[in-house]
């Protein structure tokens, strides 16, 4: 099953849902990370059903 591995916490994705759905129904915001698979940026409209675990790093922004 792939996992979002957030702050060390990892989140089961289910259900065909994409990283960016699984964020929300987990609680999290999902414009305020970035996603890596391998050391590689993916889209949050990604869908993953294999055993991938994707990073997501949280980014700060401000002004």
């Amino acid at each position: 099953m792939a996992v979002i591995e957030v702050n060390g916490t990892q989140v089961p994705i289910t259900g065909g849902r994409t990283v960016l759905d699984t964020m929300i129904v987990a609680g999290y915001a999902p414009d305020a990370f970035l996603y890596m698979v391998e050391g590689r940026p993916v889209p949050s409209d990604s869908v993953f059903v294999g055993d991938e675990t994707v990073r997501a790093i949280k980014v700060a922004s401000g002004g």
